[in-house]
């Protein structure tokens, strides 16, 4: 039997080995860009991984408002690019948010799904479009949800 997980966790390495490079990623933007009352500004760090594991690559980050939201994720995304030079990449995942001065969105635990678009240059830096909303999937009392 101890042999099996030796298998699974050999083929499991040998699929999270990537040829891509770790990335990390700083941008800027609006938050809550579809609240009048909390609209602001956004600037949000995140860090992508050389691992892959079927084109999923996990990833980490924080956001802060300029109102004093806080937004720590973890997830995975999905890094496609096509012709190597254009980037399509959806992504899932889940963190703590803190909403300070920012919009309240009625729990802790937040889910984040989001699609980012851009072009990869040939020194394999990028540039690109980043939309993500925000909620919580209905855990808490509220659930107004978060665009940027």
């Amino acid at each position: 039997m101890h042999r099996f997980f030796i298998y699974c966790a050999l083929l499991l390495t040998a699929t999270l080995w990537s040829a891509q490079e770790d990335l990390l990623s700083v941008g800027a933007g609006i938050n809550a860009m579809r609240s009048n009352r909390y609209r602001t500004g956004e600037v949000r760090l995140e860090y992508k991984s050389h691992l892959e594991w079927y084109t999923l690559r996990p990833m980490a980050g924080i956001m802060t408002s300029f109102l004093g939201s806080v937004y720590v994720y973890g997830g995975f995304g999905l890094d496609w690019l096509i012709q190597k030079r254009f980037l399509f990449s959806p992504n899932f995942a889940a963190g703590y948010y803190y909403s300070g001065n920012g919009k309240k969105l009625g729990f802790p635990l937040e889910f984040r799904s989001g699609l980012e678009v851009g072009y990869q240059f040939a020194n394999k830096y990028r540039v690109g479009l980043h939309y993500y909303h925000i909620s919580n999937a209905s855990l808490g009392h509220r659930n107004p949800g978060l665009e940027s």
